[in-house]
């Protein structure tokens, strides 16, 4: 075996010993999971990004329904239920996280029932808030809305365009686009928070005001229960961070490489290699000397959410 060959070797066992390290780091696990938590956040903010850009080609414009293409109301149901079944995953996401960073289980004789898997946190902490902002009868219509969707039917849409005048005012056209209440009323399985609000819509229910109140909510809330997760686990993510850059400088260095010359068929400019690499070790200096002093220095570009 050659010495490049020797030296390529030693290499590889290295990084692959450097990789089974940061995969032992229990701040691996919580980096990972406020990934998820953002990509799930993203998930939700797109949908309803998407929902609301779609409607509002239509509603609040003057265009009549007559005009639409009938794709437009194919497409508000795609998105919809994209927008609702991601209300889920988010909520779904956020408990699954908390119930492993406070997983201490409610004592027996304050359970629901033998079914109940509640933690002390999330009894104490988490439902608290989550009445706060989500306790409203039209936001908890909104959650059984998921399940309607989901579990029963795709909700039909409503869209049409009245004329509205009020003397001595001009003449307006109002678009809009609704839930049909017929098909809502077939459903058997409200809450009743979700009957009491269907009491208070006169026909069908116009659910962009709606979205737009629980998109307002949710980011509130998600702010606030990033918080409490990053808190909780900062000293260990930031040690993953820490490591993870050393990682990274480590392997900019033993990857320099030579600059080529700029024409077809060029050469490696000789004494290259020897500088990219001397550079490639003072960054990796210059990285650990604040190390030393603090072990607080979040990850480069995959921390930037912190």
């Amino acid at each position: 075996m050659s010495d490049k060959q020797s030296w390529q070797a030693e290499w590889a066992v290295e990084r692959e010993q450097r990789l089974a390290l940061l995969a032992k780091l229990s701040g691996k696990e919580h980096h990972e999971r406020l990934d998820a938590l953002n990509r799930v956040s993203r998930l939700f903010s797109t949908n309803g990004a998407e929902l609301t850009k779609h409607i509002s080609t239509f509603v609040g414009t003057a265009r009549h329904v007559n005009d639409l293409p009938d794709e437009f109301e194919h497409e508000a149901v795609r998105l919809f239920h994209n927008y609702i079944a991601s209300v889920a995953t988010l909520r779904d996401v956020q408990r699954s996280t908390h119930r492993k960073l406070w997983s201490k289980r409610l004592p027996n004789d304050q359970r629901r029932d033998d079914n109940d898997t509640r933690t002390v946190w999330e009894v104490e902490t988490y439902e608290p808030k989550v009445t706060e902002l989500f306790g409203d009868d039209d936001i908890k219509f909104l959650f059984d809305l998921r399940n309607f969707t989901v579990h029963y039917a795709v909700p039909m849409m409503s869209i049409g365009t009245t004329l509205s005048h009020r003397p001595p005012g001009p003449a307006m056209w109002i678009n809009t686009v609704e839930l049909e209440r017929d098909e809502l009323d077939k459903y058997s399985r409200w809450g009743g928070p979700a009957k009491r609000f269907l009491k208070t819509q006169a026909k069908d229910v116009e659910f962009l005001p709606l979205l737009e109140k629980y998109s307002t909510r949710a980011r509130q809330f998600y702010g606030w229960f990033w918080d409490q997760v990053k808190e909780a686990v900062r000293c260990q993510v930031d040690e993953y961070h820490c490591k993870s850059n050393e990682f990274e400088f480590w392997l900019a260095e033993e990857m320099a490489k030579p600059d080529w010359e700029p024409t077809p068929g060029g050469m490696p400019i000789p004494g290259s290699l020897r500088r990219n690499r001397a550079r490639a070790h003072a960054d990796r200096c210059a990285h650990a000397a604040p190390v030393r002093r603090s072990s607080a220095r979040p990850m480069s570009a995959r921390a930037a959410s912190l």
